[in-house]
């Protein structure tokens, strides 16, 4: 009986050293993880998965919760890149075109994803793009990045990243990417909610 016990007190010992070791494993997968989101190149950040322009992703949400391009699967995607430091008369109304159309879309069964990505690094205060998203476009999900994120991101998705007057350069155009995340066009971000509606309504039909 007492070799039975020392048999199975041996065996318990040896699990909990491979259940120690297994866990030990995932800490240092995930720590290399978390670097390689951080420091890596482009390539090791942001894939385009056979798209011309975009791909996959990384953010951060308002609530600091993460998001990636498969969280937006089975709708269409609007992507557009701002600075909520760009001047509310060139900004807003792009964002206001979306909120629209997502709206009118929505009423013809057509789901839409917004997303508004900030360039501005330097901004910690969730609060400043919150305010200058949610009152007018309360249905666009603002979004942030790290630094080298945003780099890789803007590159595949064919958006500017360079300062002008003070805050970075909005992108000129909303990527639009398929429910089965291909890139299907982009759309002159002019703040004309009509001509975005009518282009994703389009390749909607086809």
């Amino acid at each position: 009986m007492r070799n039975m016990q020392t048999e199975h007190e041996r065996r318990k010992k040896v699990g909990n050293r491979i259940i120690l070791l297994v866990i030990f494993i995932a800490v240092v997968l995930g720590y290399i993880g978390f670097v390689l989101a951080s420091h890596g190149g482009p390539k090791m950040l942001v894939q385009s998965n056979g798209n011309e322009i975009g791909g996959s992703f990384r953010l951060n949400s308002l609530g600091e919760s993460t998001v990636t391009e498969g969280d937006f699967h089975g709708t269409w995607m609007l992507v557009w890149f701002f600075d909520p430091r760009c001047p509310k008369d060139q900004c807003q109304p792009v964002l206001k075109s979306m909120e629209t159309a997502k709206e009118a879309l929505h009423a013809k069964g057509i789901r839409v994803s917004a997303l508004a990505v900030s360039l501005d690094m330097d901004a910690v205060d969730n609060d400043v793009l919150k305010d200058y998203v949610i009152p007018i476009a309360p249905h666009v999900m603002p979004f942030t990045a790290s630094p080298n994120m945003l780099k890789a991101m803007t590159t595949e998705y064919h958006a500017p990243f360079e300062k002008v007057d003070g805050h970075y350069l909005q992108a000129p155009q909303i990527v639009v990417m398929n429910p089965d995340s291909r890139y299907a066009g982009m759309l002159a971000a002019n703040g004309d909610a009509d001509a975005l509606t009518a282009q994703i309504q389009k390749f909607a039909a086809r």
